[in-house]
């Protein structure tokens, strides 16, 4: 079975794992980088103000919740059940991958690929998958959340960001859910195929319903 969320925390405590420095500063780089491109990518549309100055700042804090939401608790998943198994982890950015993703916003679009959670000891087979479930099912549930939602104030601004969240969380679980390597599918795959089946069922769920509210 894949560990509560109190157990994590609970062994992370004991085991008084703490962030390292260069961790700290590569997360940080990473949601800057990362905020400033969806930024770029969403200001284009004047949902909150008409003024570009209000509506650019607006953006910018939506886009930094986007991405501590979505991409920074995908990889904490990680991070937090590698920590449960007693091994090191730490995450890691790619400097060309966020060049890149800047690079690629100011074209219209964005590809993201700001880093990963590096893990150093012996892990196993089902602990491989777990630890790689761990990313889209922070996904998952921050997705259904954010669709309950967006449902619930439909018909305001901040159902339409709650929307995006939802959809780009959806997204992010399908992709990574491609059984390829070094994606997290392929790892979940190989450890059990139900949970696999599971995982992009409820991905494709949440962007379906994202599509019809």
């Amino acid at each position: 079975m894949i560990p509560s969320f109190g157990d994590i925390i609970g062994r992370v405590k004991r085991s008084k794992i703490s962030f390292g420095m260069l961790e700290i500063r590569d997360i940080a780089i990473s949601v800057a980088v990362l905020t400033i491109a969806f930024t770029v990518i969403l200001e284009k549309n004047h949902v909150f103000s008409n003024n570009v100055v209000v509506n650019t700042a607006y953006w910018t804090l939506a886009a930094f919740v986007f991405v501590t939401t979505s991409f920074v608790m995908h990889e904490m998943g990680h991070k937090f059940v590698a920590q449960y198994f007693g091994v090191w982890a730490e995450f890691r950015m790619y400097p060309a991958g966020l060049l890149l993703c800047f690079l690629s916003s100011l074209l219209g679009f964005l590809f993201a690929a700001p880093g990963a959670v590096y893990i150093r000891g012996y892990i196993d087979n089902e602990m491989n998958g777990k630890i790689s479930a761990a990313g889209p099912a922070v996904n998952i549930a921050l997705g259904l959340v954010s669709i309950l939602v967006a449902f619930v104030f439909r018909c305001y601004t901040v159902g339409a960001v709650f929307l995006l969240l939802s959809y780009l969380n959806g997204f992010l679980a399908l992709f990574n859910m491609i059984p390829v390597m070094p994606l997290d599918g392929s790892k979940i795959l190989k450890w059990d195929f139900s949970v696999y089946i599971g995982m992009v069922g409820s991905a494709i769920l949440i962007i379906v319903l994202c599509y019809t509210l």
